[in-house]
């Protein structure tokens, strides 16, 4: 069956979409690179369950002008690999989004992660990153641009949006960088 399959693959040139349903989880897989075989790869990402997995998080404070970006990635094992978090100065919510993708997704290719499923509670942000809303504003369509530019590292990237109440580590990571800022700054 297997060969069947990948015969029909190289029949149809299915480089762009590919969507595999795994029990009852739909994985859609459309950023491979165009100069490797895509069932071998799809192949490899799931047999060897390499896919890492990247929770990502901004958080502001209107009041004293601050924002905190902040991700945590996973191994395929579910064990931590990494937790990063930033404070920046001056930027809007939709700005640290963006941001704190960039570096999460900086970090992973630096890890030498190259399957990586991201997880975010900016609907905004990741409808942009999937082409489903587009990108008005000039400052974020240039952060979408590196993005882009960042997922060409990857042989699978997925950006998904969960609740807020998903991403409690990122989120209180993200909080307490600024917590940390507040109070260094204040002595």
């Amino acid at each position: 069956m297997g060969s069947i399959l990948k015969s029909i693959l190289r029949r149809l040139q299915l480089n762009i979409f590919l969507v595999v349903n795994v029990v009852y989880l739909c994985i859609p897989i459309y950023r491979f690179r165009s100069d490797v075989d895509t069932f071998d790869l799809l192949w490899k990402v799931l047999m060897d369950n390499l896919i890492y997995l990247g929770f990502a998080d901004g958080a502001s404070r209107h009041a004293q002008n601050l924002a905190s970006a902040a991700w945590v990635i996973y191994y395929p094992s579910d064990q931590l690999l990494v937790s990063r978090g930033i404070c920046i100065i001056r930027a809007s919510k939709n700005v640290v989004e963006y941001i704190v993708v960039i570096n999460l997704l900086s970090e992973a290719i630096s890890l030498g992660v190259d399957s990586l499923v991201v997880y975010l509670d900016s609907q905004l942000v990741v409808s942009q990153i999937n082409n489903i809303y587009c990108v008005r504003d000039p400052y974020l369509y240039c952060n979408f641009m590196r993005v882009c530019l960042l997922q060409r590292s990857f042989i699978y990237i997925t950006f998904i949006h969960i609740p807020r109440s998903k991403n409690s580590f990122a989120d209180s990571i993200a909080n307490r960088a600024l917590d940390l800022h507040i109070n260094h700054s204040s002595h």
